[in-house]
């Protein structure tokens, strides 16, 4: 049994609050796994899940437009969750908790292996409307976020492993055990850290913050200088996300402890509120999202105050050949940005679900600074991603000049973090740190 938290004894404000998450295994159809949500609160009349409980659907009803609506209680092996889509007429979601008396609400599904991110929804007839501003989105007080103030996060989050006997297929597998703990002499450490960043409005002025995961080790030779990537969070998140969201650590831990990549350090940056060129952006306090900094601002941005801060307080190397860049969505158009105005100082560039458009690199650009071509690329989305064809433009453009790169098409992959996941999974164990400009025989 995975027991992700206790029954509680915290308060949320003035109510009696708690909670508990329970991942059972139980040997049996649909999934194998159970979970068990169950939430005290005195005072609800009504609690709905929400956040990232989706529903499910097949390859067969699946396109860029248009998805099946699968319950997890009717799971079929092959089954996966997306995140758009206009919901069928009759299905209920957010999912509804049962009210068992004297204040406690429950909800137990199927679910199948994979990241789950949710919170209650109390009282809440729209969930678009209900936020931690009204009082309405409750994070679960018995395991919250990973975040660096209250607020920066809307959601806790849960993995559950993988079970062949019940989700194995001959033709979409979506195992992802790698994202579980690995073993614990290969488990490293993620802290919030601030730093010093003139112009930043959060989390205070003049403070920035970044997310960063320090691999097993770190610090215990001295004059040990580490590989450095940075990871981008997307559009409407933060430095967090990486591992609240996408259970980042245990990736890395997992590419470290299987040999897949050197212990590695990675920075989870934050590229929303670097200054007060646009407006305060917050996830927890608004449910709308806030207009998005241009790469360009933030690599300006990273260039004059992240980058030299990293550079100064962190036991990593200094030499192109041991940094990275990636990203997602966002984060994945601000990759690119790096590749063609930071060529210099990196020499990796993962973009997954990369928010690009055109125009791209072309003979121009390559004459004019013929590093572009001598990089390890790796560009990946989702097989019903909405930046699918961003993606297949990009690589076209990158074809074109016989740049070589990498690819992954995510055979189950929307625009979430199943599929941000799998891409940062198969980025660390074909393309990070290995020998490029990359060939046919690499990765094999």
């Amino acid at each position: 049994m995975f027991s992700y938290k206790l029954l509680g004894l915290l308060a949320l404000c003035s109510l009696r609050a708690s909670a508990s998450v329970t991942v059972r295994k139980t040997d049996k159809g649909p999934t194998g796994y159970e979970v068990d949500f169950k939430y005290t609160n005195d005072t609800a009349s009504r609690v709905l899940i929400g956040g990232g409980l989706q529903a499910f659907s097949d390859q067969f009803h699946t396109t860029l437009e248009s998805r099946a609506w699968y319950s997890p209680r009717d799971y079929k092996p092959g089954d996966f969750y997306l995140s758009y889509g206009r919901m069928d007429d009759g299905y209920e979601w957010p999912y509804e908790m049962v009210s068992e008396g004297d204040g406690l609400w429950t909800f137990t599904t199927p679910l199948p292996s994979g990241i789950y991110t949710y919170a209650y929804l109390v009282d809440c007839n729209y969930a678009p409307n209900c936020s931690i501003e009204t009082g309405q989105l409750v994070i679960d007080p018995d395991l919250p976020p990973f975040q660096n103030v209250k607020g920066d996060q809307v959601a806790s989050s849960f993995q559950v492993p993988f079970d062949e006997r019940f989700q194995s297929t001959d033709d979409i597998t979506a195992n992802f055990d790698y994202a579980l703990p690995a073993p614990r002499e290969f488990q490293g450490t993620v802290k919030s850290v601030n730093y010093t960043s003139p112009g930043s409005i959060h989390p205070e002025p003049d403070v920035h913050h970044f997310g960063l995961y320090l691999p097993a080790g770190y610090g215990e030779t001295e004059g040990k200088k580490y590989p450095l990537l940075y990871l981008s969070h997307g559009a409407g998140g933060n430095g967090n996300d990486w591992e609240n969201l996408g259970r980042m650590s245990s990736i890395m831990d997992n590419l470290i402890a299987e040999g897949h990549i050197e212990p590695t350090v990675v920075v989870m940056p934050s590229f929303y509120n670097l200054d007060d060129s646009l407006p305060r952006f917050i996830m927890g306090n608004r449910s709308t999202t806030s207009p998005l900094p241009t790469s360009q601002h933030i690599r300006e941005n990273y260039e004059k105050y992240l980058f030299p801060w990293v550079a100064e307080n962190l036991d990593v190397c200094d030499e192109p050949s041991c940094r990275a860049f990636a990203g997602l969505s966002w984060g994945g158009r601000l990759t690119y940005e790096m590749y063609v105005n930071a060529t210099d100082y990196f020499d990796y560039f993962g973009m997954f679900s990369p928010a690009t458009d055109k125009p791209y690199v072309d003979k121009a650009a390559l004459a004019a600074n013929p590093a572009l071509g001598k990089k390890g690329i790796f560009v990946a989305y989702g097989l019903y991603d909405f930046v699918f064809n961003s993606g297949r433009d990009l690589q076209s453009a990158l074809g074109a000049l016989d740049i070589k790169f990498l690819s992954r098409v995510t055979p189950f992959g929307g625009h979430y973090w199943n599929t941000w996941q799998d891409e940062l999974w198969w980025f660390g164990v074909k393309a990070l740190w290995k020998p490029f400009p990359y060939t046919a025989s690499t990765g094999r």
